[in-house]
């Protein structure tokens, strides 16, 4: 009598239980997206070319959040408003407290040290609308892109230095365009 009564049951499920478990499904599967991309990573698309070589426009980059301590050279996301479009995808440069100088031939120096920046394009003199040496204030970063001749960030004053609490997130995968993924942004 068992057999007729789960028979039974399993004739009534029907359409609507189908869809109940389908609904049920794709809920369950959003809630875990979420909660993934709120304390694990996140998705963030590059938009334009002030990264270029190291990034392209159309890439996408995983992105990990709760980024409290920016390190030199590492690439990030800042959400601060600015007179850019939107989010920075940019490279820190400079730290809290340090003294920053562009020179006339576009060298970057932090306190006193020249910068081996082999991933930047220079293409001629671009050091923006600050007057050097400029000086990181404290809670802040200075960031740069490395395609320089396009890229507006922290050498122009309308953008400015980044508070640390802007920061969303440090880049640590980038999915190309044609689908190839990289571990470091060095190229």
């Amino acid at each position: 009598m068992r057999k007729d009564t789960k028979k039974e049951d399993n004739r009534n499920y029907g359409l609507a239980g189908i869809l109940y478990d389908a609904v049920s499904i794709i809920i369950t599967a959003i809630m875990l997206l979420a909660i993934v991309f709120t304390f694990c990573c996140r998705v963030v698309g590059v938009d334009g070319t002030s990264m270029n070589n190291t990034l392209a426009d159309g890439d996408w980059l995983i992105v990990t959040p709760y980024y409290s301590e920016p390190k030199y050279g590492d690439i990030v996301i800042a959400t601060k408003k600015t007179a850019a479009r939107g989010p920075l995808v940019k490279r820190v440069i400079g730290l809290p407290g340090d003294e920053v100088i562009i020179d006339a031939d576009d060298n970057v120096y932090v306190n006193g040290i020249k910068l081996n920046e082999t991933y930047a394009l220079v293409a001629e003199s671009y050091k923006g609308d600050r007057t050097y040496p400029v000086t990181v204030p404290e809670g802040c970063v200075m960031l740069m892109g490395d395609n320089r001749e396009v890229s507006w960030d922290s050498r122009f004053t309308n953008i400015g230095f980044i508070e640390e609490e802007y920061l969303l997130g440090k880049a640590q995968l980038r999915l190309s365009s044609d689908w190839d993924i990289y571990y470091n942004f060095d190229n």
